[in-house]
């Protein structure tokens, strides 16, 4: 046994090494000859919006937001100098090797295939698209790892780095916390200490999200929840039957009971709580081996439910997405923007008919163009009900599409459209009940007028918009008085020219023209944008 050991512990101290291997080479095959999609879209644009200095306000997303803040605060700028799939290439493989690290530590060598199976894994976000999630995992992963060793305040500059890049992977930080907490409830200075911390961190969240408020709900289907109930129920059994289960077992509570608050709280992370599936599996399989797979009924029930929650959601994708590659090609959008650029002015908004990865939510934007919408589904949700109603009531479109000073609507005709709402819109459309004027016609492309288009700028005088892009806008009026921009308010515009801004009751804004000629509203440029914004305070720029 002496002879044996010497060359079995070196195995181990290398697992960590194979695991960022295996997980080097998943990611390197999915950046290979994966699909983009899911929420890729969305991370090149914002990564384009840190490129051209955007960092504060953005106007070609649901009629104005705060891109960064809404989502992720720090992983777009090393996005942008780093690039999207390199630096999501070496959050994968760091999460392994973490990972296998936090394991090996809490439960030795039985973690060697649970690490293995998570190492394989972990590559999942290279074909989902959650690259901000990715980076905020790793951080979680190193959070745990400086805990584990004592490093205190790594740990909480480590919980920074998790909220920063990723919120729900803050959420999920907290919920591994907390089941720590349950499996081993005696704290002690340290842990006070972190927790002071973290609960700064959390206090800046806070402060951040009141001085640049993001509203939106993310829905939770009851199919969800259950399939969450199950598996979790499973888990909690097996791992209960192990002698050194209890803090598996507490992950597996722990997550079923934030579900079922989430379930019941609509509120913007909602059923994005069930992303704790991407790990479920090796964790699942962790608990198996600490219970020897006793009763083995269970746990092969555990280990079939856990591997299909894990793997099923991806590869039910896998043909969708393979036949759906047309809408991320610029090629494909090309007819269409030859037409706005043609025809489109700084006055109006475009609606696209959502594509299945909502790649409209990059190409439109990056070539300047305002959408009426864009990714978030969270903000659309909230803000945009009506197109999630059904029937789609074609009173209800049209008012939607005067709200949103929407003049043309373009409509793809050989790419999957959306899941959520966007079959019924393009059912509308071709019904011809909307009672928009068909203007364009090409194979990829139907694109719609809306006679009852309201500019972005109306008022009592004649007005115009004559420049529209992310921070900036530009407009005249040629008579005093109150005008509707449809544009929604925010407090911290630096304003040229004779008028001021105030919020108006349907969240858009109010310029207040004290005499005729030309205006301009100017959000700040750079990343400095977010602190010095609001310190400077709205005096100058609100009536």
């Amino acid at each position: 046994m002496t002879a044996l050991g010497g060359p079995l512990v070196a195995l181990r101290d290398r697992e960590w090494a194979l695991a960022g291997l295996i997980a080097a080479f998943a990611a390197a095959a999915l950046a290979a000859v994966g699909p983009s999609g899911g929420d890729v879209p969305a991370h090149l644009y914002r990564t384009l919006l840190v490129d051209q200095g955007v960092y504060l306000w953005d106007n070609l997303w649901f009629a104005g937001q705060y891109p960064l803040v809404s989502y992720s605060l720090l992983y777009y700028p090393p996005a942008a100098l780093f690039g999207n799939v390199p630096l999501v290439f070496a959050s994968v493989v760091v999460s392994a090797v973490l990972f296998e690290r936090v394991c090996d530590r809490e439960w030795g060598e039985t973690a060697v295939w649970p690490s293995r199976a998570f190492a394989l894994l972990a590559a999942a976000p290279l074909f989902t698209g959650t690259y901000s999630y990715a980076a905020g995992v790793a951080a979680l992963l190193a959070t745990l790892w400086a805990l584990q060793n004592g490093w205190t305040w790594t740990a909480v500059g480590c919980a920074a780095l998790t909220l920063g890049f990723s919120p729900l992977a803050f959420v999920f930080l907290v919920l591994v916390l907390a089941a720590v907490l349950v499996a081993r409830r005696p704290l002690g200075r340290k842990a006070a200490i972190f927790t002071t911390g973290v609960g700064g961190a959390v206090a800046l969240q806070a402060v951040v999200l009141h001085v640049f408020p993001t509203g939106g709900r993310y829905p939770f289907r009851a199919v969800e929840l259950a399939t969450v109930f199950a598996v979790c129920g499973i888990g909690l059994l097996l791992a209960s039957r192990a002698p050194r289960g209890g803090l598996l077992a507490a992950v597996f509570a722990v997550w079923l009971a934030a579900s079922v608050l989430l379930f019941l709280v609509p509120e913007p992370v909602g059923e994005n709580v069930t992303r704790l599936r991407s790990a479920v599996f090796p964790v699942m399989l962790l608990a198996a081996l600490l219970a020897r797979f006793r009763p083995r009924w269970l746990a092969a029930v555990g280990l079939a439910a856990a591997l299909a929650y894990n793997v099923v959601p991806y590869a039910s994708t896998v043909s969708t997405r393979m036949s759906n590659t047309r809408a991320a090609q610029e090629e494909f959008w090309a007819p269409a923007l030859a037409f706005l650029h043609a025809h489109n002015t700084p006055d109006y908004r475009v609606e696209v008919v959502p594509t299945y990865d909502h790649w409209e939510s990059y190409w439109i934007p990056r070539d300047g163009f305002a959408l009426a919408r864009g990714w978030y589904r969270q903000l659309d949700i909230a803000e945009n009900p009506v197109l999630y109603r059904d029937p789609l009531a074609p009173d209800g479109y049209r008012a939607w599409l005067r709200r949103m000073s929407v003049r043309y609507v373009l409509l793809p005709r050989r790419a999957r459209l959306g899941k959520k709402g966007a079959p019924r819109e393009a059912a509308l459309l071709r019904s011809g009940k909307a009672g928009l004027v068909e203007v364009f016609r090409s194979r990829d492309w139907r694109i719609f007028e809306f006679p009852g288009a309201r500019p972005l700028l109306s008022g009592p005088g004649m007005s115009r918009i004559t420049f529209f892009s992310h921070d900036r806008l530009v407009g005249w009026t040629d008579a005093p008085g109150t005008y509707r921009l449809a544009v929604r308010y925010m407090p911290y515009w630096d304003v040229g020219g004779p008028v001021c801004v105030t919020r108006a009751p349907d969240g858009m804004t109010r310029v207040r023209v004290s005499r005729p000629g030309h205006f301009a509203l100017d959000s700040d440029g750079g990343a400095t944008a977010l602190v010095s914004s609001p310190l400077r305070g709205a005096d100058a720029r609100t009536c």
